[in-house]
């Protein structure tokens, strides 16, 4: 049996309060969530860089090993491009749409003998890769003169 005094010195929150908490925990949500978006776009990128010039590298190093031309073509503003002597097609994202692309496009070939002839026939060349709006991005810089690649964040 409830006497009923029991419940007379209990106190809950008021409406007031309650719509005070969810407003704060909304207004915490929205900041962390953009900060949230932030780091993944990030992310993204720095894993759309690291895949172009593993996939450099990869061309650099069968072209000498196995004494034959390859290449690798990319297209401008676009996360789409092709490697080796058969132009297998790559991606630099693995998310459906281009959501990491890279600004230049052109023809990188690497010669059996260790050398590197660039777009336009330069001596070095810098690709960006970021996302569709410019930000974040790292540059990749390539010297053909001592067939070097490498990132500059």
């Amino acid at each position: 049996m409830i006497r009923q005094g029991a419940w007379a010195d209990e106190r809950g929150f008021t409406l007031v309060e309650v719509m005070i908490t969810i407003i704060v925990m909304g207004i915490v949500f929205a900041i962390a969530s953009s900060t949230w978006f932030g780091v993944v776009e990030s992310r993204r990128v720095d894993s759309g860089t690291n895949h172009l010039v593993s996939d450099l590298r990869l061309a650099h190093t069968r072209a000498t090993n196995r004494l034959e031309q390859w290449q690798v073509v990319l297209v401008a503003n676009s996360s789409a491009y092709t490697i080796g002597p058969t132009a297998e097609p790559r991606d630099l994202d693995d998310n459906p749409g281009d959501k990491v692309v890279v600004d230049t496009g052109g023809t990188i070939t690497f010669e059996p003998d260790g050398s590197v002839t660039l777009p336009g026939g330069a001596s070095s060349a810098t690709f960006i890769v970021s996302s569709p709006d410019g930000a974040p991005a790292h540059d990749i810089q390539i010297d053909g003169t001592i067939s070097r690649i490498q990132i500059d964040p």
